[in-house]
């Protein structure tokens, strides 16, 4: 039984527009050869990436949904796992209740978004107030008294 997929690619940013339409078509040629069938294309822009993949840090972010047998779907897989022209990709079911197209989102715009979620209001630790130094004497006193005690007990072993 045929399922509806999703294949999203990253195409690195050196190449141009035509170019990136090309390997979208050569991506979906592909995917009929394996024994998909190909739905729709959509090419999603140019983004940054959250981090660098193979020295590169912008790329064309394109999303085709497909149908195919599960078996011709690991082999599209492994086909695109080999060509080298695609920096990353995920094939994933399609989930029917979702008509709309995805938008792409900046990763610094997660961030921002992140942080303003997480930052739980500051509040000022309790101001310790420090203790007034108490006065050295009591050390000598005590000082003195154990020097005394131990000269009684030294006392006594002479004795």
């Amino acid at each position: 039984m045929e399922k509806q997929y999703e294949l999203l690619f990253i195409i690195p940013a050196k190449h141009t527009d035509d170019e990136v339409s090309k390997l979208t078509e050569k991506v979906a040629a592909i995917a009929t050869s394996a024994g998909a069938k190909v739905v729709e294309k959509h090419m999603l822009g140019k983004q940054k990436l959250a981090y660098p993949i193979q020295h590169v840090r912008y790329g064309h972010y394109v999303l085709v949904n497909f149908d195919a047998e599960t078996p011709v779907v690991a082999k599209l897989n492994e086909m695109l796992r080999l060509s080298t022209d695609i920096l990353r990709h995920l094939i994933v079911v399609r989930d029917p209740k979702i008509t709309k197209m995805p938008r792409l989102i900046n990763y610094d715009e997660i961030r921002v978004d992140r942080d303003e979620e997480t930052a739980a209001p500051r509040m000022s630790a309790p101001a310790v107030q420090a203790k007034p130094s108490a006065p050295k004497v009591e050390d000598k006193v005590i000082m003195a008294e154990l020097d005394k005690k131990l000269d009684e007990i030294l006392a006594e072993e002479v004795k």
